[in-house]
């Protein structure tokens, strides 16, 4: 069951309450469970919806989801990847991962460029999946197939269950920036790597999903999920980069010097508060800072004895 919560508008009640809280905050949110839920609607009402949908997102499917992504490269583009997350053992069957651009010209947006299939796939015992091609030397793929990731264009990767389309198919016919139902049961995940341009600007394609990029008009070769859910653009090289194929993003290390950043913006204050309230008694890993196997007291002590900029 999905957990549900209201993003609501910030008003005068969202601010008292907010006093309240920071001036004594762990009596005040650890009192009674009606305040916690309260203090949680008043840290979402500082928070962009995004955020929080993206975290909902990847937990509300079985906790499967796309971690890291490298389209492009500086020189021959070996180390193109995708790095699935999820549950150790976890059954991919009847999941496919796809890439949405442009196909010929004639198509237009949404056509399937990349597609493989998951069926009789699980998540290995280190909770990562790795998707490369033969010539990938950063790490060992678990699944060796052709990639070919466009870059230059808006490309939306994709996780999607129940899908019927062949690859090469166009899943927007009418080009309205909206994927047309019928083809594929549910969006598990996705992420759109985009270039700045929008249609409809000629050759600019459809953007499906959350976008990261362009940051200085280039679109990201490489992008990474933190703590949060939320996507980081990573180093363009891969030499002395931070890419992480097959292991832990280094925005998601619990022992980092800016533990209890979740939302990856080296300021800890009532955003990642937010999150760590969405995410509260639950066992989940992304706010479980003390690794003690649920989201409790401890983590949220973690979060307010390190309130503020992060270490430079």
């Amino acid at each position: 069951m999905a957990r549900i919560v209201p993003l609501l508008s910030l008003h005068a009640s969202h601010i008292d309450l907010w006093g309240s809280i920071m001036s004594n905050p762990l009596s005040s949110l650890l009192s009674s469970s009606t305040l916690l839920t309260r203090a949680a609607a008043c840290a979402l009402a500082f928070m962009p919806a995004m955020c929080i949908r993206t975290a909902l997102a990847a937990e509300d499917n079985g906790t499967i989801c796309i971690n890291e992504i490298r389209i492009d490269q500086p020189g021959a583009d070996n180390d193109e990847y995708v790095e699935l997350k999820g549950p150790p053992g976890a059954s991919l069957d009847g999941l496919w991962f796809v890439v949405i651009g442009d196909g010929t010209a004639a198509q237009g947006s949404g056509v399937i460029e990349v597609f493989v299939n998951l069926a009789g796939k699980t998540i290995p015992s280190d909770g990562y999946l790795l998707i490369g091609e033969s010539s990938m030397t950063a790490a060992t793929p678990d699944i060796v197939t052709s990639l070919n990731f466009e870059n230059g264009d808006n490309v939306t990767h994709m996780l999607l269950r129940g899908l019927t389309a062949s690859n090469g198919a166009d899943l927007d016919a009418n080009d309205d920036c909206t994927l047309d139902q019928g083809a594929f049961i549910e969006i598990v995940d996705a992420v759109t790597i985009g270039t700045g341009a929008t249609p409809p600007t000629a050759g600019a394609e459809c953007c499906y999903a959350t976008i990261v990029g362009p940051e200085k008009d280039a679109q990201a070769m490489h992008i990474l999920r933190c703590r949060s859910g939320g996507w980081v653009r990573g180093s363009d090289a891969i030499v002395g980069g931070d890419d992480t194929p097959g292991a832990v993003n280094g925005c998601d290390a619990s022992t980092s010097a800016c533990q209890g950043d979740l939302n990856g913006d080296q300021v800890i204050d009532n955003a990642d508060l937010g999150i760590l309230l969405v995410k509260w008694a639950f066992p989940d890993p992304s706010a479980d800072l003390d690794e003690s196997g649920v989201v409790d007291g401890p983590d949220l002590g973690i979060i307010l004895s390190r309130w503020g900029r992060c270490p430079a």
